[in-house]
């Protein structure tokens, strides 16, 4: 059976998370420094357990629109639809960060967010989503709303 994997693009580090074979529990598994180290955490998760998709969080500011932290995320989105043959689907993960600072320490906050947001995603039943609108109104520099 294929898991999930959660990724949290955090300004210095990218979080990332794995759920169990059975696609109930989030668990961190650590960070990556850059893109590259993602992607061969992403093939090793492939060749152990075999990939269903990839939960990028994308936060949306307080009163819903997107800012430079949401359009790094669709970037990275982006990238990884070319270096993966899964869905990469990019999913709210508004105070994810406040969450995981409030449960642990500094060192692991990014990866805890990464699996707070998939938690939020398997929770949710694997909804298959669209890339939020505003979102990519707000790429193309047309709103922010």
């Amino acid at each position: 059976m294929s898991v999930w994997v959660g990724i949290d693009p955090g300004e210095k580090r990218i979080g990332m998370a794995r759920a169990d074979a059975m696609g109930v529990l989030a668990t961190p598994r650590g960070v990556s420094a850059n893109r590259n180290e993602l992607l061969r955490w992403l093939k090793s998760v492939e060749e152990d357990y075999g990939l269903a998709g990839v939960i990028v969080g994308c936060p949306r500011n307080m009163d819903g629109s997107f800012g430079p932290m949401a359009l790094r995320s669709l970037e990275l989105t982006r990238w990884l639809r070319q270096g993966v043959e899964v869905p990469v689907r990019l999913w709210d993960e508004r105070l994810t960060t406040q969450q995981a600072q409030s449960v642990g320490k500094e060192a692991a906050i990014d990866e805890k967010a990464a699996a707070i947001l998939l938690q939020s995603y398997l929770d949710a039943g694997t909804p298959d989503t669209d890339d939020p609108p505003g979102l990519l109104d707000a790429d193309s520099g047309k709103s922010t709303g």
